[in-house]
């Protein structure tokens, strides 16, 4: 009963109820890796070695995440031409040239050094890219969103943060 009461609370609360799980999940895992509690941390271990077989899915997204950072960096939403050196080009053949010609480069660079880096860095490579994935995701999906008010998407934001960096930090 006490279960259910807290979800009522949690549905009460204005958020929505994955992000507060998701919230009390990461910091139970931080909390858990920092003040070294032996089964906490070994569930954790034993979940990233039933995850790793997906490991590769993990890093597809962060690397499209990242692909979609450089795009938005470089391009229009809409109809527009390419943001950078857009008086260089004078047809939309040589726009989509040059777009896929930059998309391939930076597409490559990524594919290359994000799975190197993810695995020097990570401990629990599978665990924390998810957190990772959902903080800049969330981030990717809002940033041309004038109106967004980040205060309604703080526990997933803070979760992923906490999930991303907090293996590393106490591993």
């Amino acid at each position: 009963m006490a279960l259910i009461e807290i979800h009522h609370r949690l549905e009460a609360s204005g958020y929505k109820p994955w992000q507060m799980y998701f919230l009390g999940i990461s910091i139970l895992a931080a909390g858990s890796l920092f003040f070294d509690i032996g089964v906490v941390h070994s569930l954790l271990q034993d979940i990233e070695s039933h995850l790793s077989p997906w490991d590769w899915l993990v890093i597809l997204g962060i690397q499209g995440i990242l692909i979609g950072f450089v795009a938005d960096l470089f391009y229009e939403q809409g109809n527009g031409y390419v943001k950078i050196a857009s008086d260089l080009f004078g047809s939309k053949d040589r726009t989509l040239l040059f777009r896929v010609g930059i998309m391939t480069v930076v597409s490559g660079i990524i594919t290359i050094v994000v799975p190197t880096v993810l695995r020097a860095v990570t401990e629990l490579l599978v665990i924390q890219t998810t957190g990772a994935v959902i903080l800049l995701g969330i981030v990717l999906i809002h940033m041309e969103i004038r109106d967004w008010n980040a205060r309604t998407e703080w526990p997933a934001i803070v979760a992923g943060g906490v999930l991303a960096i907090a293996p590393s930090l106490f591993l």
